[in-house]
């Protein structure tokens, strides 16, 4: 019985040292100097990074011919997701910009200056056409840093087909909000 007893405890101990370990190691500041960009997860957020060394229109991902992070965060109405592309001025005009895979920005000239606690933004919202079926789909933010020789375009959606409310786009922002240039 003593024997189960400690064996039980020595699991349990080792369990909780894992968990503490993965909860520090999901606070750490991760740095991907080939995007010239560094971030900290927030809790429940997981990254895929595109990158390679400049020009960025050389990489390819699964979104694009370029380099560029997606994060994603499980929600219950629908997955979070946030893709940023980092870009040169000269960059900025790429039709692959204007898209995350199929799903097209669909452009609007009304924008909101925000900022957060590094950026400046030039923020948009519009939706997203999926250019296989012509049909629009999810409602997008669209936020656009120029921090130095750097400009940065994020996209922010839910991958659910009904308006974005003001708690999603408080949890879209949250990631954004983690992103800093490497100075």
């Amino acid at each position: 019985m003593y024997l189960a007893t400690a064996f039980i405890m020595k699991n349990s101990l080792l369990s909780f040292s894992i968990l503490i370990s993965l909860t520090v190691l999901g606070q750490k500041t991760i740095k991907e100097p080939a995007l010239q960009l560094k971030y900290t997860l927030p809790e429940g957020w997981k990254a895929e990074v595109y990158a390679g060394e400049m020009p960025w229109e050389k990489v390819n991902s699964p979104y694009c011919a370029c380099a560029g992070i997606l994060f994603t965060k499980q929600n219950s109405n629908g997955a979070l997701k946030v893709m940023v592309y980092p870009s040169t001025v000269s960059g900025l005009d790429s039709a692959k910009r204007y898209a995350v895979g199929t799903l097209r920005f669909e452009k609007v000239e009304k924008y909101f200056k925000t900022t957060n606690k590094v950026f400046s933004f030039e923020k948009r919202v519009s939706y997203f056409t999926d250019t296989k079926s012509g049909k629009p789909t999810y409602e997008v933010i669209r936020y656009m840093a120029r921090p130095e020789k750097t400009t940065y375009i994020i996209y922010t959606w839910q991958e659910t087909l009904n308006k974005m409310d003001p708690k999603t786009e408080r949890e879209l922002f949250e990631m954004v909000n983690a992103l800093e240039p490497i100075r």
